[in-house]
């Protein structure tokens, strides 16, 4: 009883049980999602279950205090229980996996939880996690940090924000997976070749006295006592203190060995991993490594005059030209640091301005990614952010202690009648418009924007249904259960938003009487249900159906419509559509290149307006139409770096 004596004096006897029995879901476990772990844990929830699809990497580890270097390579959720399994009292269970995988994680299985707290590292995934929030009325903390700055939201689904209630910002951050291994636009490249490569080279150029040895002469810690580990670390460090060791020998003959490891092996090791390249649902492009006979053809070169088109930094080189440019500005910055100990990148310093370029294009050219000249590619090298693990913890203790809140678990701050738009979401200074007196500023919870399209514009449930009667409900017969249950007319439009198929509407009744197993509705499916205004401009609401298939049912004929009100609303007229969130059905248009990139797991902070935070939000190019027949994924090219 003695390590729970804090929290309860700080919640009471009666509280703490109630801790004791919840069950919590924690999602993504990099920068925020380890000290989330760890704080949940010391607040003593019952019961904390993480999801993660990603796996460690050598750049976590400055940051993300639960991993060792003996533990990259493999799954974050799982290394990140072992490692906090010593302390906790809580029971606690890893999922290695996408949130997003609708057969892995189906609607049942997050209704097992009290409450969702985010820590995810793009925005497609927080989306998704605030849709399923909305479905099933679950509480959701959200939080994000960028550098130092951070925000933390509590979102209570119908009466406070959603987290796309707001408009937002959308600078681009990239996870790390993406980066190291599947890349698919030019900024991807150039993260790579500037945050990890260049800094691997030529950037704090301490290396091991020893295998054994720490420079200070001290033994090393390698994390373990299992020699057959040690010995597996110490060929995997290896792997990176060898290319180090080349550029501090100065040797310009070893520089082919740089260029046949980072295109060559590397990438051959990568195509190892079939599951990057077999997921459709990943829809990643295979790589193709680089000749060694182009690598030795260039090779030949480097001692030549630079061809004329070296100067000409407007225009995309070829990638024979590409590669004679690293072989070249290699052995420039190798001679340089024989001088200097060590080279910081700075995009107005030629060299390592053309190091990374180049070095980014030869990885764009293997991914069948688009090359950059010199100068596009400047700004993309001169905007990026690093994360800060200060910010991590902060933002991290915000959202556990909130949630206290949130949970009613707080008798000296309790909420009275149900009113959570008392609950506070907090920013640091710099992310929000605050007073900059103070580092961290606290507005109340505002209520639903009616303008959202996520919680206001459409009501939302679940249609449970068992795998037979999927078989043999018609697309028509849904279509009157759903005018005789909710008062809509039998012209409704019905689109199946996973893949943008209209599958009924007022002049479109083909599909009427095929089954929705035959129409490809499944399990993760979700419905858009849209109706005709009557001719008094009043329209029946629209619904979002999310389809809950009961693979266990004994009742063949299972089917069971959420218990909710549509309500007859009027019609927006064409002055105040212009006001209006577009639907998320619709799709989304992407931002420049130019926007910033956030080297972390976790997402940018909101920048708040005069009142309320600035969220990222769907470009408005289109006024909201009264009946959609197409719609289309989100398309967010927003995504952190982890």
């Amino acid at each position: 009883m003695g390590r729970h004596a804090n929290v309860i004096k700080i919640v009471g006897e009666e509280n703490f049980q109630k801790i004791r029995t919840s069950k919590i879901l924690l999602i993504g476990a990099g920068g925020i999602g380890s000290e989330l772990l760890k704080d949940l844990i010391l607040i003593s929830f019952g019961e904390i279950h993480l999801v993660d699809l990603d796996t460690i990497d050598l750049s976590n580890l400055n940051r993300q205090f639960l991993f060792r270097h003996n533990d990259i390579k493999k799954a974050k959720s799982d290394t990140a229980i072992k490692a906090v399994s010593h302390f906790s009292d809580s029971k606690l269970v890893s999922f290695f996996g996408n949130i997003m995988n609708t057969e892995q994680f189906p609607i049942h299985w997050f209704s097992n939880y009290d409450i969702i707290f985010n820590a995810l590292d793009n925005l497609p995934a927080r989306r998704y996690v605030n849709k399923i929030s909305q479905f099933l009325g679950m509480p959701l903390m959200e939080s994000g940090t960028s550098g130092f700055d951070g925000y933390i939201q509590p979102i209570i689904p119908s009466l406070t924000e959603c987290f796309d209630c707001t408009k937002k910002e959308t600078p681009k951050t990239f996870p790390v997976c993406t980066i190291r291994s599947t890349p698919n636009q030019p900024i991807h490249c150039i993260v790579w070749a500037k945050n990890f490569l260049f800094n691997q080279l030529f950037t704090n150029q301490q290396t091991e006295n020893s295998d054994n040895e720490k420079s200070d002469g001290s033994e090393k810690d390698w994390g373990t006592t299992d020699e057959k580990e040690i010995e597996r670390i110490k060929q995997e460090t290896s792997e990176l203190v060898d290319l180090q060791n080349i550029v501090i020998e100065n040797n310009p003959n070893k520089i082919i060995n740089i260029l046949e490891k980072l295109f060559i092996n590397d990438i051959e090791k990568l195509l190892l991993i079939e599951n990057l390249w077999t997921n459709t649902n990943l829809n990643n492009k295979k790589p193709t490594p680089i000749s060694r006979k182009i690598i030795n053809q260039m090779t030949t070169k480097k001692d030549e005059q630079d061809p004329p088109i070296f100067k000409q930094l407007d225009k995309t080189w070829s990638i024979d030209e590409q590669i004679l440019k690293f072989i070249k500005i290699t052995q420039t910055l190798m001679n340089r640091l024989q001088t200097e100990k060590s080279i910081e990148f700075d995009k107005d310093d030629n060299d390592t301005l053309e190091f990374v370029v180049t070095a980014a294009n030869i990885r764009s050219y293997i991914f069948g990614i688009q090359m950059k000249s010199i100068f596009d590619s400047k700004q993309l090298a001169g905007n990026i952010i690093p994360a800060i693990a200060t910010t991590n913890a902060i933002i991290a203790g915000l959202s556990s202690l909130s949630s206290l809140r949130v949970l009613n678990l707080l008798k000296y701050a309790e909420l009275k009648d149900g009113k959570f738009t008392d609950l506070n979401m907090a920013f640091t200074s710099k992310a929000s418009n605050f007073s900059q007196d103070r580092y961290l500023t606290n507005p109340k919870l505002a209520t639903p924007s009616c303008k959202c399209s996520v919680c206001s514009m459409v009501v939302r449930g679940i249609l449970k249904v068992s795998t037979e009667k999927l078989k043999t409900l018609k697309l028509i017969d849904l279509i009157t259960l759903l005018s005789k249950t909710y008062g809509y007319t039998l012209s409704i439009s019905v689109i199946d938003t996973k893949d943008q198929r209209l599958l009924a509407d007022f002049d479109f009744d083909d599909l009427y009487e095929k089954s929705l197993h035959d129409l490809q509705i499944s399990d993760g499916s979700i419905l858009f249900i849209s109706d005709e205004e009557d001719e008094n401009d009043m329209v029946r609401k629209s619904m979002e159906l999310y389809i809950d298939v009961d693979k266990d049912s004994t009742a063949t004929n299972l089917i069971e419509l959420p218990k909710i009100d549509v309500p007859l609303i009027t019609v927006v007229t064409e002055a105040s559509k212009e006001d209006i969130t577009k639907p998320e059905i619709t799709k989304l248009t992407t931002s420049g290149d130019e926007a910033i990139v956030i080297l972390d797991d976790t997402e940018e902070p909101h920048h708040v307006d005069n009142k309320r935070p600035i969220s990222e939000s769907d470009d408005k190019n289109d006024s909201v139409h009264k009946k959609v027949k197409k719609v289309a994924d989100d398309d967010d090219d927003v995504i952190e770096l982890d």
